[in-house]
């Protein structure tokens, strides 16, 4: 090929650049209600990589000069390399130990006495997310629709909309919280083996996951939104199959396909008069995002349980901190791009009772994520997802009960055949538990 040939290419390619460039600029001055969701989700891609490619370069430098970094006191380096490499000085679960590693903690009691004990731990990690839940939502609802006073003239009340700073605030909070959990208990916290880079991919899946959700209500008729939605403890045993290597029965399948199946029939008979939304379609686009959000959730909790899986295994404020730590640098990431961090923060600074109300929102968070990471340390993630599951069901039934709405007959069948399903999946692993002795 001549040099005039490669000269005009070379100029196309520049002049495609330069256009690209310049929409990309354009589309982010947009209100992003004007952009189309893929663009939408390319922007939001494009801004956490500005932290995810330098750490990425920074990752693979430690490795290659990981003896570089070794040091017998703490510093610099050996932070660097505890988030590159990790403590490899401790030695992870073989691969052929986990499944007995599994049967190890496994939340099933063998004996009654164990069996009541168990029932109160998971019914106060319940009401503990539950409490926790319910409080960020009025709280949230109430900072969002409710207008703050300014200071310098009380007359005036304006309302507060940049909802991803209340999610960076809760990030900080949390962090915080865990911080200090850890230092008033370091001796007895575990080594920290895996690099600390792992969190990571918690904190985007669980970001990206949110995104979806949110984005998703735009596309998706309300039908369609609770049948996802309830097949998510589906969706969390299939991810745990890839993520973990965990193998479920025939059995276990058949359960969690039956509680999908009731919870979809109460939420459906009991919602879909009060649902309120203006989507009476699903649309393609509306297929991929939910299947975005499930994919993304189901792994969030899966890659979770396989940390705490490891041996030593990581704790649930270790894993608080790092993956809080990454969450905040992605809010703070996108927040500074799209140019609402400082006007938030003037906001607060300028408004009565906001700051306050922000603080016990994100404490609330905080806590709640020590119930959600109790449990999926304790029970699982398919546990978790169930418990999800009821949660939205019982929320139902306690409004059905304050308010005078009636219960359909089908909304009561479906929550008959959800916790019959629960109740027959753990009365079936509680007789084996017990079989197993007897036999050997």
């Amino acid at each position: 090929m001549d040099p005039l040939s490669w000269g005009s290419g070379w100029y196309a390619i520049q002049a495609i650049s330069g256009h690209f460039i310049q929409y990309l600029k354009e589309a982010r001055d947009k209100p992003p209600d004007e952009l189309i969701w893929p663009l939408r989700l390319f922007l939001i891609l494009l801004g956490y990589s500005t932290v995810a490619v330098p750490a990425a370069l920074l990752i693979c430098y430690v490795r290659r000069n990981k003896h570089a970094f070794e040091t017998p006191y703490f510093s610099v380096r050996q932070l660097l390399r505890s988030f590159a490499v990790g403590n490899q000085e401790y030695q992870l679960i073989p691969a052929g130990e986990k499944e007995s590693a599994r049967k190890d903690t496994d939340p099933i009691p063998k004996t009654r006495a164990q069996c009541i004990h168990t029932a109160i731990l998971l019914l106060f990690f319940f009401s503990g997310i539950q409490v926790t839940l319910v409080a960020m939502g009025v709280l949230q609802e109430r900072i969002i629709t409710r207008g703050y006073r300014r200071t310098d003239k009380p007359e005036v009340e304006e309302k507060f909309g940049e909802t991803q700073f209340l999610i960076f605030c809760n990030r900080i909070v949390a962090l915080v919280l865990s911080l200090l959990i850890l230092a008033k208990d370091w001796t007895k916290q575990p080594p920290h083996v895996p690099p600390l880079y792992v969190h990571s991919y918690t904190s985007f899946s669980n970001t990206i996951s949110s995104w979806c959700q949110y984005e998703a209500l735009k596309y998706v008729s309300f039908p369609t939104q609770t049948i996802c939605k309830a097949s998510k403890v589906v969706v969390t045993m299939l991810m745990g199959r890839i993520v973990r290597g965990q193998r479920y029965s025939w059995f276990e399948y058949g359960c969690g396909c039956t509680i999908a199946f009731g919870a979809s029939l109460f939420l459906l008979s009991s919602s879909s008069k009060h649902s309120g939304s203006a989507i009476t379609y699903t649309s393609f686009s509306g297929m991929i995002l939910m299947a975005g959000y499930l994919l993304f959730d189901a792994f969030t909790l899966n890659w979770q349980k396989a940390l705490f899986d490891t041996k030593p295994k990581v704790s649930k404020y270790q894993m608080m901190f790092g993956v809080n730590f990454f969450s905040a640098i992605f809010c703070a990431v996108s927040l500074i791009e799209q140019g609402t961090l400082w006007s938030s923060l003037r906001f607060g600074a300028v408004h009565t009772d906001f700051s306050r109300d922000v603080f016990l929102l994100s404490l609330s968070g905080a806590i709640g994520q020590i119930f959600i990471y109790s449990t999926i340390e304790r029970f699982g993630p398919i546990v978790f997802a169930v418990i999800m599951t009821i949660r939205q069901m019982l929320s139902i039934v306690l409004s059905t009960i304050m308010y005078g709405h009636e219960l359909t007959f089908w909304a009561a069948i479906g929550f008959l055949i959800v916790f019959l399903a629960i109740f027959v999946d753990i009365h079936k692993k509680y007789s084996d538990k017990k079989r197993v002795p007897q036999r050997s």
